[in-house]
């Protein structure tokens, strides 16, 4: 299923997490499924714990991998209700939610997306991202008026 070339990328993706201090965030192989797949626990800024989760698609480099916030689940909105219920959402930044309610966070637009975007850049719109929804846990506001999109960023 997965290239030489495929094979390589991913081994230097863990290498770039490492070497760029990212050490909290690894490249995994599922052996006995032949999948891989990116992840790590952070801490935020207040202390809080979350964990990213990447699984790598098959057309990775050149498909975009999503990205899922897998701990804490479920994940609450300010008014206590859960984030996924919301699925694609531009004001709070989310794709669709996986079967089981994990957040999908919406990091790189599919068109935008190209082969030269390291793992790296996902995990820090991750972390960006987590800042972005405690300070909606602190306000009620959307994360929207706290982290623009790409097309505002232009």
């Amino acid at each position: 299923m997965w290239t030489a070339e495929q094979r390589q990328r991913l081994l230097l993706e863990h290498e770039i997490l490492q070497r760029e201090g990212f050490t909290q965030f690894s490249v995994y192989q599922d052996r006995a499924a032949d999948t891989y797949f990116a992840s790590g626990v952070t801490l935020s800024n207040a202390g809080y714990r979350y964990r990213l989760h990447i699984p790598i698609p098959s057309g990775f480099p050149y498909q975009r991998p999503p990205m899922y916030i897998t701990e804490p689940l479920p994940l609450l909105m300010a008014d206590g209700t859960p984030l996924s219920r919301l699925g694609v959402s531009h004001q709070m930044h989310t794709l669709a939610p996986s079967s089981n309610g994990m957040v999908q966070v919406c990091h790189w637009r599919d068109a935008r997306w190209h082969s030269s975007i390291l793992l790296q850049k996902v995990f820090l719109k991750g972390l960006i991202w987590i800042e972005a929804y405690e300070q909606h846990i602190d306000t009620g506001r959307p994360l929207a008026e706290f982290v623009r999109t790409m097309g505002e960023t232009l």
